[in-house]
């Protein structure tokens, strides 16, 4: 016994190995020549995920009276509201500012920094209110980046409040012709606010970080190292911003001890200012994301799940639960961290371009040099990312059998305990959990290559550009764009200390954004194909889908006819064939026949797990398929074999069909399945909640309740499948009684092996090979020579006369 536990536990220490990739069985894995999804798959993929993201994004209409519509919003308008306003009134507001001598009537430098993208963002708003389609969208695109460059225009590079207030009144006019629109009806004005588009303000909150970060980070780093660290005077338009215009240069020579005092403590309320202001930016931000995040998460899980019911029995029977389970719980999870992912990878360009444009300022070679750190990026991604997605593919199909593992171990708990295959099952588990790890460490050293490597390239650029920023700033050279740069203000006009930390600052963040960049897109490779599982499910048409025209079904009053009804699971094994029969209101029909002639098929056809593949079942008249599925099935209750229960009270056990029943239906329904006797003896009676096997109920017991659950839905037609095979004779009698009693006006179709059920039917239906070989009432079959369903009865008489005399 000792061996055997060393060499077990020994094979689980081989198995997980400390260095290097631990194996994968050949049959599951996936080599890089068998990927088939390139930049363009993926990109499509991940974009895929927009129609979750869209109610976040653009948002949901409030209508005055009406209140928020369920509908997400239009993009641009719809519905007749006009958004041809908007345009007019952004121009309107462009213009006001220079003719009422609130801003200067001139183009000149610098102001043209300031009215260029203010014209951008006009021309934008007229493209998006009277353009459609691409031209629209890149109307959109335009009025982005034209509001990004006024805002900053009108902080940074022009002096004085107006500025900031003029490029705040034209953006703000903007917003208000996306968010609030206008219509004319019936002789009067009508208006709509666009409400909860969580994204926009997630990215402008974002954005308004980003902004204070950039700005009162020059203004600490020119403090910092100009006049505290080397007592220079501070920068003109700086001093002025500070209060302390008597320590500009041109005033000063050099600052003396005290006066450095005085600006330490300037810089030291700025820097706490800033702390304060980013505060509660920095806890608003991470929850208000992931709470965005789960809003799209939800509703593609919901989405999924929905239309998982809508897929056919034949779907579910050849595939694992476990699968089903771990794409909607872990694949589903996917859109959540797509999105996450599209957030942080649009952030991290926009914080690249960003640094490389301020670097550029200084030193056009510095941002050439920043720039190209993206070839090698997109050289080493051409080799990582296919290797990525098979790596992938393989981590989640190996972690999702180990899901379905999991599932059936537990779902088949009695049988591995009955046959004493603890040991087995406990092999098979490690077996699969083993390829699971090994297949999810492939992926996570091969993100740990990619970053090394990359890391290595972008500090060899580091290096260099920092040495060439160092030799300039030890010589005082002058920097690039000193007319642009003399507009803020600040001392960065030459290479000093000051604008030397600050662009290596700026220099390293721009490399740490292609890293980021490079490690999003490795990420994204792995998020696709979670949403490529998910997606497969969701691009499958269901088998089951109502008809155009298809109308509720009222009622059963007449019959339900088969009609030469075929039907085949695969083509070469057809499972009925010619069958034709009819029920009325009020008869019982029993269908017998030996074990896979096609019984619970026939009555499955009835509800529409399937449609049959020729022939026609008919009820009053009209083919099934001329029902909507949804009405057709709400009039039909069955009681199946399985007797599955949940993990809830008896109560809702039995409500679960029927959740709006009240006491009295729940009461009918245990006085005819028979469950009196065991309800009362029950710890809670009805409120006792089970387990999802059924806890200590018996297997009669669950059956019973699986009667009553039927019964409680109180429909026209009840499909019982072997209503009392685990009845005894006495309860089997009494729920019979109660079933001819209480389905005097219904259609009873029962599947059953007991003749005391049998001989209650009016027809009894005797199916073989999926074929209907004899029917008729009781009487009418026993009086055949020879008949299959006579030698059925005596075969069945004798086998119980034998065991009553061997007892």
């Amino acid at each position: 016994m000792r061996d055997a536990d060393y060499e077990a536990n020994y094979a689980r220490s081989r198995a997980l190995p400390m260095f290097g990739e631990g194996d994968i069985p050949p049959e599951r894995d996936r080599s890089v020549s068998q990927d088939d999804s390139g930049f363009k798959d993926v990109l499509l993929l991940l974009l895929r995920s927009w129609p979750y993201i869209r109610p976040q994004l653009l948002g949901r209409w409030w209508y005055p009276g009406r209140g928020v519509d369920d509908r997400v919003a239009d993009l641009v308008s719809g519905g007749g509201y006009q958004f041809e306003y908007a345009p007019f009134l952004v121009a309107l507001a462009a213009v006001l500012g220079p003719l009422s001598g609130w801003m200067p009537t001139t183009l000149d430098w610098p102001m043209s920094l300031l009215y260029v993208p203010v014209i951008a963002m006009v021309v934008a708003m007229f493209a998006m209110a009277f353009l459609r389609g691409q031209a629209q969208q890149g109307g959109t695109a335009v009025l982005l980046l034209a509001g990004i460059g006024t805002n900053v225009s009108a902080n940074v590079f022009i002096e004085g409040y107006e500025s900031t207030l003029y490029g705040a009144t034209v953006t703000i006019a903007c917003i208000v012709g996306w968010m609030l629109q206008f219509r004319l009806q019936q002789g009067r004005i009508e208006y709509r606010a666009r409400l909860g588009a969580h994204l926009v303000y997630f990215y402008a909150i974002n954005f308004f970080e980003r902004f204070l970060n950039l700005v009162l980070g020059i203004i600490l780093a020119d403090l910092l190292n100009q006049s505290l660290l080397q007592a220079e005077p501070i920068a003109p338009g700086l001093a002025g911003l500070v209060g302390l215009p008597e320590f500009a240069q041109g005033n000063l020579d050099q600052l003396t001890p005290e006066q450095q005092h005085e600006v330490k403590w300037v810089y030291v309320y700025i820097a706490l200012g800033t702390h304060m202001a980013r505060l509660p930016l920095r806890i608003i931000n991470p929850y208000y994301k992931m709470w965005i995040m789960q809003r799209i998460n939800q509703d593609l899980r919901v989405a999924l799940l929905s239309r998982w019911h809508q897929l056919s029995l034949s779907y579910h029977s050849g595939h694992r639960t476990g699968d089903a389970v771990y794409r909607i719980y872990q694949d589903s999870a996917m859109v959540t961290a797509v999105v996450d992912q599209l957030i942080n990878l649009t952030l991290a360009m926009m914080s690249y371009y960003t640094c490389v444009a301020l670097v550029t300022i200084l030193s056009p070679w510095l941002g050439l040099v920043a720039g190209v750190i993206v070839v090698p990026a997109l050289l080493w991604a051409q080799w990582a990312m296919p290797r990525m997605r098979t790596r992938t593919l393989v981590y989640r199909a190996a972690t999702s059998d180990v899901t379905s593992t999991i599932q059936e171990s537990f779902g088949g708990i009695r049988l591995i305990k009955a046959f004493g295959a603890a040991e087995r099952a406990q092999r098979r588990m490690e077996e699969d959990s083993v390829v699971a790890f090994n297949a999810a460490f492939r992926v996570r050293h091969l993100i740990a290559i990619v970053t090394i490597v990359m890391y290595t390239v972008a500090a060899m650029f580091m290096a260099s550009g920092t040495s060439f920023m160092a030799w300039w700033a030890s010589r005082g050279d002058p920097t690039f764009a000193t007319d642009l740069i003399g507009l803020v203000g600040i001392s960065f006009v030459v290479w000093n200390l000051a604008s030397y930390t600050w662009t290596r600052d700026q220099f390293h963040e721009s490399s740490g954004r292609v890293r980021e960049l490079l490690h999003n897109w490795m990420s994204a490779q792995d998020m696709a194909m979670g949403l490529r599982r998910v997606f497969d499910i969701l691009d499958i048409e269901p088998d089951i889908q109502d008809d155009p025209n298809a109308i509720p079904l009222a009622g059963f009053n007449r019959e339900i006819r088969y009609d030469r009804v075929g039907f085949a699971y695969e083509s070469e094994r057809p499972v009925l064939e010619d069958v034709s029969f009819s029920a009325t209101p009020g008869s019982i029909t029993a269908i017998i026949g030996p074990t896979g002639s096609g019984k619970t098929t026939l009555t499955a056809l009835l509800v529409r797990l399937f449609d049959p593949e020729r022939g026609s079942i008919t009820i009053d008249g009209r083919d099934l398929r001329e029902y909507k599925v949804a009405s057709l099935r709400s009039n039909v209750a069955i009681a199946l074999q399985e007797n599955v229960l949940f993990a809830m009270s008896v109560a809702d056990n039995i409500r679960y069909a029927a959740p709006n029943a009240t006491d009295e239906q729940v009461q009918e329904a245990i006085r005819v399945a028979g469950m009196d006797d065991y309800v009362s003896s029950l710890p809670s009676g009805l409120d006792t909640v089970l387990s999802d096997r059924g806890g200590k109920l018996s297997t009669g017991q669950r059956q019973r309740l699986s009667i009553a659950r039927a019964i409680v839905r109180d429909t026209p037609i009840l499909v019982l499948d072997e209503p009392t095979a685990a009845l005894d004779a006495a309860t089997e009698h009494g729920v019979m009684r109660n079933l001819a009693e209480w389905g005097k006006d219904r259609a009873i179709f029962l599947i059953t092996h007991r003749i005391s059920t049998i001989r209650r039917a009016d027809n009894i239906i005797y199916l073989d090979g999926g074929r209907i070989v004899e029917s008729g009432s009781h009487e009418t079959l026993m009086q055949r020579e020879g008949g299959r369903y006579r030698s059925f009865v005596e075969a069945e008489s004798t086998l119980t006369n034998v065991t009553r005399h061997g007892a």
